[in-house]
C-alpha cells in the first residue's frame, strides 16, 4: 500500500534533532531549577527507559546540592507529575487548538483533528507519553492531578461522537463509549508505533506522522462509514 493511495495530511509537527546535546539540554537552557530538574529526569528517564531515576542521580546530573532540589520537589515521584502535568496542559491545549480550526458542523472533522493533534503531540513530548503510559513508572489514572486532564479529553470526544451522532453522521444506536475507547486504543497504538519507530514496516518511504495520520484518518472514515452503513 503506497501513501499515495491517499492524501497526505498537512501540518506535521517536526521532532527534535539529535546533536552533540541532548534534546532536554538543549530545552533546559535558561529554565530556572524547576525546570531544569524536570528536564534533567526526563533525560535520565529517557537513557534507562523503565528504570526509575533517584532524586539524587537527578541533582548529580543538574551539578547541584541535593538539598536544593528537595526544596522544590521532595521526590522523584513529585518531579514526574510535574513533568507529566505539564506535558499534559500542553496536549489539551493543543487539542483545543486543533478542533477551533475545524468546521464546527463537522463533528467527524474535528475528531479527526484531535486524532492528529494527539499523534504530534505525542511525537514531540515522546518521553513524557512513556512515563504516562507506564504504570510501574507512574500510576497516571490513580494520581488526581494528572486525571483530570485524561477525564477531559475522554469527555471531548464523547461530545464530539454525540454530536455526530445528533447530526446524522453516526448511527442512533452506536455505542458512544465504545466508539471512545476504541478510537483511544487504536490512537494510542499509532503514537506508540510513531515514537518506538515502527511505521517504517508499513511505510517505509514516509515521515512517520505523515504515515500514521493518513492510517487514522482512514480508521475515522471507516468507522464513520460503517456506522452508517448499519443505519440503513
Amino acid at each position: 500500500m503506497s501513501l499515495d493511495d491517499h492524501p497526505a495530511p498537512a501540518g506535521a509537527t517536526p521532532g527534535f534533532e539529535d546533536g552533540p546535546m541532548s534534546k532536554h539540554q538543549r530545552i533546559a537552557e535558561g529554565l530556572g531549577l524547576h525546570g531544569r530538574t524536570i528536564v534533567a529526569m526526563l533525560d535520565l528517564l529517557e537513557r534507562g527507559q523503565t528504570t526509575l531515576p533517584q532524586l539524587d542521580a537527578v541533582a548529580e546530573a543538574l551539578e547541584v546540592p541535593l538539598e536544593d532540589v528537595q526544596r522544590i520537589f521532595p521526590d522523584i515521584h513529585a518531579v514526574m507529575v510535574a513533568a507529566a502535568e505539564q506535558a499534559l496542559v500542553l496536549l489539551i491545549d493543543n487539542c483545543v487548538k486543533a478542533v477551533v480550526k475545524v468546521d464546527p458542523e463537522d463533528a467527524v472533522a474535528q475528531f479527526t483533528a484531535l486524532g492528529d493533534a494527539y499523534i504530534d503531540w505525542a511525537s514531540v513530548y515522546h518521553a513524557q507519553f512513556r512515563l504516562l503510559s507506564d504504570d510501574r513508572l507512574l500510576d497516571t489514572l490513580g494520581t488526581p492531578q494528572l486525571r483530570r486532564y485524561l477525564d477531559s479529553l475522554t469527555e471531548l470526544m464523547t461530545r464530539m461522537l454525540e454530536r455526530a451522532q445528533q447530526s446524522g453522521r453516526l448511527s442512533p444506536d452506536e455505542n458512544i463509549h465504545l466508539m471512545v475507547l476504541s478510537s483511544r486504543t487504536f490512537a494510542y497504538g499509532l503514537a506508540r508505533m510513531v515514537i518506538d519507530h515502527r511505521m517504517a514496516e508499513w511505510y517505509p518511504d514516509a515521515a512517520p506522522i505523515e504515515a500514521a495520520k493518513v492510517v487514522l484518518h482512514d480508521f475515522v472514515r471507516r468507522f464513520a462509514r460503517g456506522s452508517l452503513r448499519r443505519q440503513r
